[in-house]
């Protein structure tokens, strides 16, 4: 593949190509044995202030690959075209990591670069968090077909991400939120029609988490004290978990809130994956370099 723009734009036996590599990745990382692929590689990274995770792992993963890293700010919707930008920058680069608000922006940049694009972030969809947690999820549990996936949150670009890897893994997955917010129905759409497990949605809490094998969270919208209010009725903790089953685990998207999405016990107890799982981004990340081809 060229790029990575979202989930859905990937097939099956692709991520699960992806997963042995970063699994051998990792290893090799971890014997302190790191390939250089990416040397004389001109990646361009474009980030928030505000990235702490994404940032962090995908950089620390070019230096590990060899390539030469250029952070840098782009506007893309200022007095000059895309076409233009792209055209000189088609000169230079060899990779685009870029978190951009609109996904159509990021879309056009892939059409138009010479280079790879990888989407590290849009509003729309998060595909490089999703693919990681699915690295490690299928880490820890093997066949994850079989598995409940339950979204505790309204529809947004994680979410959109695991309906569509719902679709493409065939996965079973459940939204759980407060009436109106749902996922859209192009996104619900696309995994009801590809996936050959159970795509749901409901504003039943209860209903939702029974017998749930993941549990997934996202930050609660901020709309102010009424909407905060709907989601209190959401909170996952120590009160419901029970509802899940017996060896649930629990992964709630960062940043989260502690209190909020989570209640604190939950991120102390053995449901919680734990922050070392993150290390995973890492692979997933250089993983997602390495499979892509621009010659």
């Amino acid at each position: 593949m060229k790029d990575l723009l979202s989930i859905k734009d990937i097939s099956k036996s692709e991520i699960y190509e992806m997963f042995a590599d970063a699994k051998r990745l990792k290893i090799k990382s971890h014997n302190g044995n790191n390939l250089r692929p990416l040397l004389h590689k001109t990646i361009i990274t474009t980030f928030p202030l505000t990235s702490l995770r994404t940032k962090v792992s995908f950089e620390s993963g070019i230096n590990q690959l060899g390539g030469d890293i250029i952070n840098l700010s782009l506007d893309l919707e200022g007095k000059e075209s895309i076409e233009d930008k792209i055209k000189y920058l088609n000169n230079w680069v060899d990779y685009l990591i870029i978190r951009y608000p609109e996904q159509k922006i990021i879309e056009k940049v892939g059409q138009l670069a010479e280079f790879s694009v990888v989407n590290g972030m849009s509003k729309k969809y998060h595909p490089c968090e999703v693919l990681s947690d699915l690295f490690t999820l299928y880490d820890l549990k093997g066949n994850l077909s079989n598995l409940k996936f339950v979204f505790v949150g309204e529809g947004a670009n994680i979410s959109n991400s695991w309906f569509n890897a719902a679709g493409v893994l065939d996965l079973n997955i459940t939204q759980v939120c407060p009436e109106g917010f749902e996922i859209k129905d192009d996104i619900f759409n696309f995994a009801k029609e590809h996936s050959k497990g159970a795509i749901k949605r409901t504003n039943n809490f209860e209903e939702g988490i029974e017998g749930a094998d993941i549990i997934l969270t996202d930050g609660w919208p901020p709309h102010g004290y009424k909407t905060h209010k709907k989601f209190c009725e959401y909170q996952i903790n120590m009160d419901n978990i029970g509802l899940a089953s017996n060896d649930c685990i629990v992964n709630p998207c960062p940043p989260f809130t502690r209190g909020e999405e989570v209640s604190e016990d939950i991120i102390e107890s053995d449901y919680f994956i734990g922050f070392k799982a993150k290390e995973n981004l890492l692979h997933m990340q250089k993983t997602i370099l390495m499979n892509l081809k621009n010659d």
